[in-house]
């Protein structure tokens, strides 16, 4: 069984020519771009760098923690990935520019973008995911009360600002929040744009509340939004997703297999699941159950429950939660005042009783 780094090692010297765009590409794009590209790639979308050359570039730098280290969540292989990348014939001579990476903890936003663009004209907008940053979780846990979270606009705005710049048709693609940008971003452009977008890849990214997935702007796009959804899927099952969804094969279990790097891949394609596993639904139903059980207000107060025990550690990564801090994280929890801890049990409860339904 392979993965995304086979696919390279088999299918690398193959054209976007002789072999077309697919999903395992908009996996690994969706992947690299966690990768650290300040002053490597141009921030404007009119200005670029050949890939290969980008990464000659960013390999001088590796002696940099800023350029090393990824954190905790995100896979060490992400950097050979690149590599890899840059060896081959197929991705090596791609432009990459418009690259964006900014962390506003006051606004509570994490946001991430690069683009890829094909000699072609084809446009690979690419939505990085949740990094290692406690305030990209936090915005991620914002989705559960706001209607739109700070870098949803900021996608879309980036989405406006590379159509404008660049002619050709567009793929949008992320992985975990990325994906959900993804859609955010494509549905929300103006028609104009949208008769530019070609397809549009949400890989293991949370979904929207149904109302979203309702609206004609969604529909619009509807056809061309490809959802991807490891077996196991913890983040991706979040909200509600569209009609074309693929579940995916992985060689690992739980929540690991929001990792990329463990999609079997077969071809130019990934390898495919039946369906969900009853784990991964029943989780899915018990947060829909809290969902539609609590209040936006109620939820609203659990995140900063939640985000405010973690602000006492002073820790601004997951990656300098240490366990001291970790155990002054519980502390905080169990010292919560007692409306706080009838939130919490009442969250308990529902989730408890979802499982217990659908065992």
């Amino acid at each position: 069984m392979g993965n995304i780094m086979d696919y390279i090692s088999w299918r690398g010297d193959l054209s976007f020519k002789a072999a077309p765009f697919n999903e395992v590409d908009a996996a690994i794009f969706a992947t690299v771009a966690y990768v650290e590209l300040d002053r490597i790639v141009p921030k404007e979308p009119d200005q670029h760098v050949l890939l290969k050359t980008a990464y000659e570039e960013f390999a001088g730098r590796l002696h940099d923690p800023k350029y090393r280290n990824l954190g905790r969540i995100i896979p060490d292989e992400v950097i050979l990935l690149f590599e890899e990348m840059a060896k081959s014939k197929r991705y090596s001579t791609l432009w990459m520019s418009g690259y964006v990476n900014h962390i506003d903890e006051q606004g509570e936003e994490q946001f991430a973008a690069v683009t890829f663009q094909h000699e072609n004209g084809d446009i690979y907008l690419v939505y990085r995911g949740t990094d290692d940053t406690i305030v990209g979780w936090k915005e991620d846990f914002n989705i559960a009360y706001l209607d739109v979270i700070p870098s949803q606009e900021t996608a879309l705005t980036y989405l406006k600002n590379t159509a404008a710049a660049l002619k050709g048709s567009i793929y949008l693609m992320g992985h975990s929040k990325g994906g959900n940008l993804s859609v955010y971003s494509g549905t929300r452009c103006t028609k104009r744009i949208k008769k530019r977008i070609k397809g549009i890849y949400n890989m293991d990214g949370p979904g929207f509340l149904s109302e979203f997935l309702s609206l004609d702007a969604y529909q619009e796009i509807s056809h061309i939004t490809h959802w991807y959804l490891p077996s196991e899927s913890m983040i991706g099952t979040l909200l509600c997703h569209g009609k074309n969804e693929y579940v995916l094969k992985s060689t690992v279990k739980g929540i690991m297999q929001h990792d990329p790097f463990s999609w079997v891949v077969l071809g130019p394609a990934f390898c495919k699941e039946r369906s969900l596993s009853r784990e991964s639904v029943v989780a899915h139903l018990a947060i829909d159950e809290v969902m539609k059980n609590l209040t936006q207000s109620q939820r609203k107060q659990f995140v900063s429950i939640i985000f405010d025990a973690l602000a006492a550690t002073e820790a601004k990564t997951l990656s300098q939660l240490t366990l001291k801090s970790f155990m002054g994280f519980i502390d905080s929890v169990k010292n919560l005042d007692s409306e706080s801890q009838k939130l919490i049990t009442e969250m308990g409860r529902l989730v408890l009783k979802t499982v217990r339904e659908n065992r």
